[in-house]
């Protein structure tokens, strides 16, 4: 089974200094991170939601394809650099996301990486307009209705 997570809202939550929500690719380096929190340069911060690592872990070991697809690309910066993936690096999570990556800029329509895919998918993104238009193969998860991720360990999708 293929298992696909948004980034921004889905696996994590981003705030500016004074809690008003921003983008992961808002954040300014350097990061410092401390229980689970990466805090900026200019005091944003960046909350990994509970149970995530264990959940992704316990997928993995599953033997699942698992990856992620996310809009939250910062326009002309190399991979790399991206906040995003930086988040994924300081959370000590990229290893589970990794057969597939994809970090688009804001116009890039999610159902057109995930329809060419083979087999079933589990998506969990926090808007429910990127569901709209997905196939039948399709399992859509609300993410925004996920409190802790660790309670979904053993949940099986049919």
């Amino acid at each position: 089974m293929i298992y696909l997570f948004d980034l921004d809202n889905t696996l994590w939550d981003t705030f500016d200094k004074n809690g008003n929500p921003i983008w992961a690719k808002q954040l300014v380096p350097p990061y410092q991170i401390k229980d689970d929190v990466v805090t900026d340069d200019v005091f944003s911060y960046c909350r990994l939601r509970k149970g995530v690592r264990e959940y992704l872990e316990h997928l993995q070991h599953e033997d699942n394809q698992l990856g992620f697809i996310s809009v939250g690309s910062y326009f002309g910066m190399a991979f790399s650099k991206q906040p995003s993936i930086q988040m994924l690096e300081l959370f000590n999570i990229s290893q589970y996301l990794n057969r597939f990556q994809v970090l688009e800029y804001k116009t890039f329509n999610k159902a057109t990486f995930i329809d060419v895919l083979k087999g079933k998918i589990v998506f969990y993104d926090d808007n429910l307009k990127n569901f709209a238009s997905l196939k039948d193969n399709v399992i859509c998860v609300d993410a925004l209705n996920i409190h802790d991720w660790s309670q979904l360990i053993g949940k099986k999708y049919d």
